[in-house]
């Protein structure tokens, strides 16, 4: 109890990134991990450069306590970079109003008949088969089940194809980055 006085005495109220990691004795790594994911709670303010985050003192020290009951409470291997080259692209953004999207998919799906298989819907979307029943089997595309024969409604397949689970997807699909890749064309098109 004595060692959380002096902290105390030596620190203000509120302290900085550098501050915590130098009290917690983390590396910096380790203190940003603590802050994000809000094992220990703070104000971030993105806009101030110099202190991005403000940590009660108090807060720090109810964290120092923790650890002492239960050890470390950063999971191993939190903190490891990851390997050179291993970083998947993130998905191509765009800024589309759910209108546009609509009349994008329903564009380009125009020709495809009303009640689709899987492999149709695999080949519209870029994703792979095994993609497409994993969606299914998390509700996040509605079917028709047909004796273990999953049957999408075009429909259907508009309404998850416009949401942000297929929009933000990190499918390294060639075909995934022509159907997203479209849209844009098809937006200066109009």
């Amino acid at each position: 109890m004595k060692k959380y006085e002096s902290l105390k005495r030596q620190y203000p109220e509120y302290i900085s990134l550098n501050q915590l990691y130098q009290i917690c004795r983390v590396s910096k790594r380790g203190a940003r991990y603590l802050l994000q994911n809000g094992i220990i709670p703070c104000i971030e303010n993105e806009s101030n450069a110099t202190w991005r985050y403000k940590i009660a003192l108090d807060d720090v020290i109810t964290y120092l306590r923790r650890r002492e009951q239960w050890g470390s409470l950063i999971p191993r291997g939190a903190l490891k970079s990851p390997k050179k080259g291993s970083r998947k692209k993130q998905p191509p953004i765009f800024h589309a109003t759910e209108n546009e999207l609509t009349a994008y998919f329903s564009e380009r799906y125009a020709s495809y008949p009303d009640i689709l298989a899987t492999s149709d819907v695999s080949a519209m979307t870029g994703l792979h088969r095994n993609t497409i029943r994993k969606l299914i089997r998390e509700n996040l595309i509605e079917v028709i089940n047909q004796c273990d024969t999953y049957l999408i409604p075009k429909p259907c397949l508009i309404e998850f194809v416009k949401g942000p689970k297929y929009t933000r997807c990190k499918s390294p699909s060639e075909d995934y980055k022509k159907v997203i890749g479209g849209f844009e064309i098809w937006k200066a098109a109009r």
